[in-house]
């Protein structure tokens, strides 16, 4: 094997093989000036490399290109072999480290064929001045994009590891983030500051949300009818408890094809006061076997039938299990439900039934003789009403008697300027 110094032409008849040794050495004698041009034409090309410390980028450049030379050097004396674990696994942590500085994949690709491109025409300049053949640069060339193939398939892998490693990270500190503000357990100050880093306004209102997650309901798609992902309504979502949690800077549509309760607007400081009604909403929807966007205001009192099950159950017990007893319980309390809607007027109730006036007068007689009360007193009224709103719940939702979306995990630190 012909050995010749760097700069001195190659003998005649020299073979492909040994030129392309003679190529790689004389390569390896320029690699620091070879491994700043890489990076003056990656920072020159890709802007993400120009945050990068430039002294440490030019290191791992250098590193890379000597793999990159040396396993051309060992595939020539090897028959194409490629590199081993090790090498491997040490381009796999500069993969690693690029996704930990925030370079995509794909620029880290684009950076390291600027390297080839780099390297390429050096070896053009190297050979023609050494008289180095054509063929033996072609072989480099080809060996060269080889292992580089393979090494970029290892730094890639590593890269996607990290990235989803990271993604993953960093969902939960905005999952922690979202339940600290909805339950008001973050210092203001330190709100404030979260806040900005999630380029929200701090001195701005948002409403909370709390959405039922459920089969035809996911996670992700719960998300896009809520508009977590839309530009034009910022905010935060977390699950917690079998819902997707959160606040939004403007309400979701009533008609969603969901179960969501929602909070009155509040600043961040706040968003627990929000949180704790948006709570209530959904229990009383969940209750009534609702669907669709509700906030308490259009919740009403059902909210307070939904919260208080004891309460309900004794008002049913005393003024619709006792109509049993005359064999017409479901035209008795048809009639009442007619009655209460139709404000209180026989003629408007006897309409809405198709029954003659005097057929409504006999029922709602018939009511006040098996319960013992009368439907002119305002107390006995508001019981009715009460216990009628938690029989209707209670047979859309007969799952529902007792209301449970699990509220304990984020719990509500109770807001003294919110009655």
């Amino acid at each position: 094997m012909y050995r010749v110094a760097a700069g001195s032409p190659v003998p005649p008849g020299v073979a492909v093989a040994e030129g392309r040794e003679l190529l790689v050495d004389a390569l390896l004698g320029q690699l620091s000036e070879i491994a700043g041009s890489v990076r003056e034409a990656i920072e020159a090309q890709i802007p993400t490399y120009r945050v990068l410390n430039s002294g440490t980028l030019e290191e791992e450049i250098g590193f890379q290109l000597e793999r990159v030379l040396r396993r051309v050097l060992a595939s020539a004396r090897s028959n194409g072999a490629v590199g081993g674990d090790y090498e491997l696994a040490e381009l796999a942590a500069i993969g690693e480290t690029r996704a930990q500085q925030g370079v995509p994949v794909d620029e880290m690709l684009r950076a390291w064929h600027v390297g080839i491109e780099v390297i390429v025409g050096y070896s053009r300049g190297v050979s023609a001045r050494l008289g180095i053949e054509d063929a033996a640069v072609l072989e480099f060339v080809q060996s060269a994009l080889g292992w580089s193939d393979v090494a970029m398939a290892a730094a890639v892998g590593a890269h996607r590891s990290a990235e989803l490693a990271l993604g993953f990270a960093e969902e939960e500190q905005r999952a922690r983030f979202v339940r600290g503000a909805l339950s008001g357990t973050i210092p203001a100050d330190e709100l404030a500051i979260q806040a900005r880093a999630y380029r929200l306004d701090p001195d701005g209102e948002f409403v909370a949300v709390r959405a039922l997650l459920s089969e035809e309901s996911p996670q992700r798609k719960l998300e896009w009818l809520l508009g977590f992902h839309g530009a034009d309504r910022p905010g935060l979502s977390a699950v917690a408890d079998g819902c997707v949690v959160g606040f939004l800077r403007e309400p979701p549509p009533r008609d969603l094809a969901a179960v969501v309760g929602v909070g009155p607007p509040k600043p961040v400081g706040r968003l627990a006061a929000s949180y704790r009604l948006a709570t209530r909403a959904l229990t009383a929807i969940q209750a009534c076997g609702l669907r669709g966007c509700y906030d308490i205001d259009a919740i009403g009192l059902r909210a307070a039938v939904a919260a208080d099950a004891d309460v309900g159950d004794a008002l049913r017990r005393r003024y619709l299990d006792p109509l049993a007893d005359g064999g017409s319980a479901r035209e008795l309390i048809a009639t009442l439900r007619a009655f209460l809607t139709s404000g209180m007027h026989v003629e408007r109730t006897a309409t809405r039934l198709f029954v003659h006036q005097n057929t409504v007068r006999y029922r709602l007689a018939r009511f006040e003789e098996l319960t013992g009360s009368s439907l002119r007193d305002a107390e006995v009224l508001f019981g009715v009403w009460w216990a009628l709103q938690l029989d209707e719940c209670s047979r859309r939702n007969p799952q529902a008697e007792a209301p449970d979306i699990g509220g304990d995990s984020v719990a509500h630190r109770a807001d003294p300027t919110d009655a």
